[in-house]
């Protein structure tokens, strides 16, 4: 029998004497340090949805409990954009991609003759549309991720990236990426790594993007990010080794290639798997569907004001949560904080 975790089925006495052992513990010490006895979660109203991820790691956590999971098996996977960050209007990778087209169309007015520059210059989202309906999915990861940046070398990749990102701001709410990531998944994250989570990042976006930005955001290295990627070309240039960057699409880490990229990474399914769209449905419907304890979290864009308010992408993945007793966190009721304090 698999083991699917949601508010209605945590055992809550493994996660009393999860909490009582600890007590004793500190109390033998004569001492408990202010950050164990501090709310891990200050960020999230007290309710539902806070309790059961508390109460789910005080489950996989408790030795002396028989759900006791491994560290080496905590393996928790989140996807970014929505769920980590914010995606409205756009997401912020395709903002600097979009950048980096009008950069090249500036330097050279003829590739706005010949796709995808033209549709890009003209705002043609039919062109984009047309290639998803036709299912060349390869097409567009290439287009979009691939062509703006072909012929740089990955140093050169990320040095252009790194430069946008210091200077970007967000259309409305004119500040940077820094301050556009959800304080209470940062919180979140935090708080599984503190209790021997491996957490990874598994986004749609392009992985060498967020790669560049994840350690300083979420404490995640490199190396636990993954996502849609393109094709690199390894020459000696001068006598220097490189990778060089191509138009050609290696993977779309997204829908059902997300728990594929997941096993393909890591060997393992996660426990813990955190989402917001149609786009994250397998991850967290393999994640829920794991014989061992699982807890999948759908996050719920609830919040126009402080946010944004949209189901859009989400009438897929909705009602499979909802049917499979998921933890749906409602943006505007679960969360006191939305953004971090401005930096």
């Amino acid at each position: 029998m698999r083991r699917i975790i949601h508010p209605t089925q945590l055992p809550t006495l493994s996660g009393v004497r999860f909490i009582v052992l600890s007590s004793v513990v500190c109390f033998a010490a004569g001492f408990c340090s202010a950050s164990n006895a501090a709310d891990p979660l200050p960020s999230w109203y007290d309710g539902p949805s806070k309790k059961t991820v508390l109460d789910f790691v005080a489950l996989v956590t408790d030795k002396n409990g028989k759900d006791y999971v491994e560290p080496a098996d905590r393996i928790a996977t989140f996807d970014n954009d929505g769920c980590c960050w914010i995606e409205k209007p756009l997401y912020i990778h395709l903002f600097a991609n979009l950048d980096r087209f009008k950069e090249l169309m500036e330097a050279d007015p003829k590739l706005a003759d010949r796709q995808p520059y033209k549709a890009i210059a003209s705002k043609d989202l039919s062109f984009f549309m047309d290639l998803l309906e036709k299912g060349q999915l390869d097409t567009i990861v290439g287009d979009i991720f691939g062509v703006p940046f072909e012929g740089m070398s990955t140093d050169e990749f990320a040095k252009w990236n790194r430069n946008w990102l210091a200077t970007w701001k967000h259309p409305r709410f004119k500040v940077g990426y820094r301050n556009l990531v959800y304080q209470p998944m940062v919180e979140l994250i935090g708080y599984l790594r503190d209790n021997e989570f491996d957490v990874h990042l598994f986004t749609a976006d392009e992985g060498a993007f967020l790669k560049l930005v994840a350690t300083d955001l979420y404490g995640i290295p490199p190396s636990n990010v993954h996502g849609s990627s393109i094709k690199l070309r390894y020459e000696v240039n001068a006598g220097d080794p490189v990778l060089m960057r191509t138009a050609d699409a290696k993977y779309l880490d997204n829908w059902d290639a997300k728990p594929r990229l997941i096993f393909q990474s890591i060997g393992k399914p996660s426990i813990f798997a955190a989402g917001n769209s149609n786009g994250d449905l397998h991850m967290l419907q393999w994640t829920a569907g794991q014989k061992t304890p699982s807890l999948a979290l759908l996050i719920h864009h609830t919040d126009g004001d402080r946010e944004y308010a949209y189901d859009k992408h989400t009438d897929k993945v909705m009602p499979l949560a909802r049917e499979g007793g998921w933890t749906i966190v409602d943006m505007k009721n679960d969360w006191k904080e939305v953004f971090p304090p401005a930096k």
